[in-house]
């Protein structure tokens, strides 16, 4: 696997060009994002790790998934991710793989939470679900919060503010399903027509 630094900074030449492509500036993808142009800049020029609610929120912007916006692939019939084949990025919220393939109607998501860290507080539109493949983590949801352990799993309106917490002294392993990358905005970010 790429170390960390080179990671973040494909992934910050990634966000950069989509954004030159659709030929906006950060403002207009901070307004879009509800993230700060300042931090927007900062994953741009991979000085930042992005958190998964961001990517959730740059993809949905886009009108891409999160596999489209984070990882080069060509479109196939199907997506097939082989357990020594996936990719794990690092993240500001712990480690991730998508497993989603390229325009996928739902993100998925695995989610590596190290021992005693938080996923920052995330909040957009569409649905989640999670399933604690293993570990226990605590998941608070609009102020309440619920325990979860290996095996349970939970669905809900990713509108209401978000986040899990891992207060165990093993790292905890989460899957995500969310459907915030592919919810209609009001005003898309569509990539620019091909000229001819």
């Amino acid at each position: 696997m790429a170390n960390e630094s080179d990671v973040d900074t494909w992934v910050g030449h990634r966000l950069k060009d989509l954004r030159g492509e659709r030929g906006i500036t950060l403002v207009t993808l901070s307004e879009q994002t509800g993230i700060s142009v300042t931090h927007l800049s900062r994953l741009e020029k991979g000085h930042r790790q992005p958190s998964i609610g961001s990517l959730l929120q740059i993809a949905r912007v886009y009108g891409l998934s999160v596999s489209e916006l984070i990882q080069e692939q060509e479109p196939e019939d199907y997506h097939l991710v082989r357990a020594g084949d996936a990719v794990e990025h690092p993240g500001q919220d712990g480690h991730y793989t998508v497993l989603s393939g390229p325009g996928s109607t739902i993100a998925v998501i695995r989610v590596e939470v190290e021992p005693g860290k938080s996923t920052k507080d995330a909040r957009h539109a569409g649905e989640e679900w999670l399933h604690v493949l293993s570990g226990d983590v605590l998941f608070r949801l609009d102020g309440k919060d619920i325990t979860l352990s290996a095996g349970d799993s939970l669905h809900f309106d990713s509108s209401k503010v978000h986040r899990l917490t891992n207060k165990s002294e093993e790292p905890a392993t989460v899957l995500v399903a969310s459907t915030a990358a592919t919810m209609p905005m009001h005003h898309p970010v569509p990539a620019p027509k091909p000229r001819r």
